[in-house]
Order: C-alpha cells, then sequence, then structure tokens
C-alpha cells in the first residue's frame, strides 16, 4: 500500500469536512437559539441561569456579528468589564460549547469558550 496516497487521501478527506464546516454550520442547525428561552407568551433573551459555559468572540465588528448572526440567529452583543464582545451562545456543558466554538473557527472567527460562574459577566 502506498503510505503517501492514503495520507494524501485523508488530508484531502479533513480539508472537505471543514469545507463543510464552513458552508453550513453543521452540526448545529441555522435556526439554533442558544439564548431565548420562552416562558408562556414571553420570549427572554440573554444568559440563561444554569448555563455557565458561554460562546463569545471578542470585540463588536459589523461584519463578525452578521456572519455569527447566519448560524445563530439570536446571538447578541454585549459587554463586561474586560470589554465589548458578541455573546454567541451558553451552553450546560463544555463539550456543546466547544464544538460550536469549532464550527465558528472553521469560519475564520475568533470564538472561545469562556466560563461565567455563578452567570455573573
Amino acid at each position: 500500500m502506498n503510505w503517501s496516497v492514503f495520507i494524501a487521501t485523508g488530508i484531502a478527506w479533513g480539508l472537505m469536512v471543514m469545507t463543510a464546516y464552513a458552508d453550513d454550520c453543521f452540526p448545529f442547525s441555522k435556526s439554533s437559539n442558544f439564548n431565548t428561552v420562552q416562558q408562556g407568551k414571553v420570549i427572554i433573551l440573554g444568559q440563561r441561569s444554569g448555563y455557565p459555559y458561554v460562546v463569545v468572540i471578542p470585540g463588536n465588528e459589523e461584519k463578525k456579528f452578521k456572519t455569527v448572526r447566519k448560524c445563530v440567529p439570536d446571538a447578541f452583543i454585549s459587554r463586561n468589564r474586560l470589554g465589548t464582545y458578541i455573546h454567541v451562545g451558553a451552553f450546560k456543558d463544555y463539550a456543546t460549547a466547544k464544538r460550536l466554538e469549532i464550527v465558528l473557527r472553521s469560519r475564520k472567527l475568533d470564538a472561545r469558550v469562556v466560563y461565567f460562574s455563578n452567570n455573573r459577566k
């Protein structure tokens, strides 16, 4: 077996998978809402209690914000003592937040997972 062909095929497949991430929001639906919850007739937007792992993108540039909103329509701009950031989504567990970070990084966005203890910003 020619290992160089095998390795090249693996690299090409990896690049195709990353391109698929960039073309859509896989594994997340384009209509994913991570920041809203409906309680009766009221829709609440913002950081949800009990969801301490937050995917953020530093800054508030309009181009970045529009790109994020293609995957997460309810993303919003927020601010804390460290500065302004795009609040992409809040999650109960690190692994789910990390998956969204990877999707956004494949779109060349500086996404990161931060932990807000006691949901304070």
